[in-house]
This record gives C-alpha cells, structure tokens and sequence, in this order.
C-alpha cells in the first residue's frame, strides 16, 4: 500500500472556477458510483476525489440501493478515517470480509455516528490512478447483495471501472488545464 508522495490532481482551481465544469466532474462521479454497484451487486459504492492533491479540495459521491435509503442524505464523515484513508497502490484491490473488515488494523468504529451511519458490511476497494500514478481517489463498495462476499471477479470489474474513470479523470484534467 502506497501512503505519501503522491502527485496532485491538480484540477481544482479549474473546477473551482467553472460551474460547468464542476457539474461534469459530479455527473462522471455518481455515474462511476451507480456503475460499480450495477457490476458487482453491491449495496454501497462511495467515491471520493482529491482535486488539489492534498485533500483540501475534495469530490465524494454515494450510491446506495434502496435497502440503504434511510441514508441517502447522511453526509457526515465518520470519525477517523480507518479503511477510508488507506492509500492502495496503482491497481490493488482489497477485498474483505466482514470478519476480515472488523479484524483490520487499519479497522475504526464510527464514533459518535456509529449508530447513524450506514453500516458496513464486506469491502471492496481500489484506488483510482491515473497517469504517472497520480493519484484521484478511492472507490469503494459494501454490502454485496444477499449477504455474499465480493469475489475475484468483482474485485476485477472495479480495477476496470477505476481504469477507465482514471483515464476519464486525466482527460478531464488536460481539457480543464488546456481551457
């Protein structure tokens, strides 16, 4: 797992200043997040961007089933960031269990939310890398449907989303930069 040193998006001060952009910038977000759920069954998918490279300036969109409505407008970050802060190199994922999630290291309850915030259940996660390893973000999923775990291949459908949302990112990136 890679931790510091990363290279910044870079891409806030465009975003910042061009609501259009912005708007585009959100729409690719919550559509990653719907598309990741629909490839893996998953009840929760979260995205979060870093646009400035050192978390100032950050995107986070949710996607939650029905099962998860309840939800829908929770916004507050849970206490200490526990998996949500780990920094996975380009193309890992990581793929627990609930036993697995509760026994990690890295593993915080929610503190005062606890009882508040959706629950995790199972994680699949990867980090979104694009060119030179600069760093967007992580995506991540809980909850698979029906109780399951996420398999391989689940954890092989969202290292494909997060290339082409990476790739999507740098475009994105040039465009803004070039405007």
């Amino acid at each position: 797992m890679a931790h510091a040193g990363d290279v910044g998006t870079e891409i806030a001060p465009e975003v910042a200043d061009d609501p259009e952009l912005a708007a585009r910038l959100d729409d690719l977000l919550h559509r990653t997040c719907h598309l990741a759920r629909a490839l893996t069954g998953a009840e929760q998918a979260a995205f979060k961007v870093d646009l400035d490279g050192d978390g100032e300036a950050t995107r986070k969109f949710f996607n939650l089933s029905e099962r998860y409505d309840r939800w829908r407008d929770y916004h507050v970050d849970p206490h200490g960031l526990g998996l949500h802060g780990l920094e996975l190199a380009p193309g890992e994922v990581v793929r627990l269990t609930q036993a697995e999630v509760e026994a990690h290291p890295a593993w915080k309850a929610f503190g005062s939310q606890a009882d508040a915030h959706p629950p995790m259940r199972g994680w699949l996660a990867t980090a979104v890398c694009g060119e030179g390893g600069r760093r967007y973000g992580l995506l991540q999923l809980s909850d698979k449907g029906g109780g399951a775990d996420f398999t391989p291949e689940d954890g092989e459908r969202l290292s494909e989303l997060a290339a082409f949302a990476a790739a999507t990112l740098d475009a994105f990136r040039a465009a803004s930069r070039s405007r």
